[in-house]
């Protein structure tokens, strides 16, 4: 995929548990319509981790499900493979409850063009987790990429190299102590690694707008989880943005 600040979008990872059937022939799905090519992650499935993983990656102490654990070293998996890519360019990293929305190509392109703004290390959240949006007040014609207050989930995110490998290092240094999600959003902020929003986001989350159950932790049933998803992206995306 080219863009016109000669920035490309080498590789696309999707995070998926060996036994998510339905979830991978969803995801391979969007990937063919969009004419896009991914690699799938199976590494570290429940059943994969060990006392000497959990040790070595893992703070002491800490409450993590293995789900969440599961969930954490995939994503590990997917910086590791994008600090082994030579290329200065972009990876996008999607769990495999990503939901595209129509303009999701469009939106790849736009937060490519518009990469080089925001300095070397940075993460571009393209989905719209948490329902947080930027206000329109402070969105300016022909913009598409804009610094967040914090990460919208690991759902769905374009990284480069030289933020993979910060995060990955610290990591080393100071384990995992927090959903993997949490605990990017800490990392950047402790190493001044630029959080950045595409609005408007591309990717819905699919355990949350109701299309797939949870498996990282507790929610309501689907029907529920659809009414509150969409309940919550009323009032943050149109409601609250009467008067910001």
């Amino acid at each position: 995929m080219n863009s016109s600040s000669n920035y490309v979008l080498d590789d696309i990872y999707v995070l998926n548990v060996k036994k998510y059937v339905e979830r991978r022939q969803f995801m391979e799905a969007q990937l063919l319509k969009e004419e896009l090519q991914a690699e799938f992650i199976f590494d570290w499935d429940i059943d994969d981790l060990t006392d000497d993983i959990e040790a070595q990656y893992f703070a002491e102490g800490n409450d993590l499900s293995p789900a969440q654990k599961s969930c954490a070293m995939k994503h590990i998996a997917a910086h590791e493979k994008v600090t082994q890519n030579n290329s200065a360019g972009f990876v996008l990293i999607l769990e495999d409850d990503a939901v595209f929305a129509k303009s999701f190509k469009e939106g790849l392109q736009q937060s490519l063009n518009e990469s080089d703004k925001f300095g070397d290390s940075k993460v571009i959240y393209i989905g719209s987790g948490g329902n947080f949006f930027t206000p329109k007040s402070q969105r300016i014609p022909g913009q598409h990429l804009y610094i967040g207050k914090r990460g919208r989930f690991a759902d769905s995110y374009i990284i480069n190299q030289v933020t993979a490998q910060k995060r990955l290092d610290w990591i080393r240094d100071h384990k995992i102590s927090e959903p993997i999600d949490n605990q990017f959003d800490r990392i950047d902020r402790l190493l001044d690694i630029k959080i950045v929003w595409l609005e408007d986001p591309v990717v819905e989350q699919g355990s949350k707008n109701g299309l797939f159950d949870s498996t990282l932790e507790p929610a309501p049933p689907t029907w529920m989880q659809k009414l509150l998803f969409n309940f919550e992206k009323l009032k943050r995306k149109y409601i609250y943005q009467l008067w910001r």
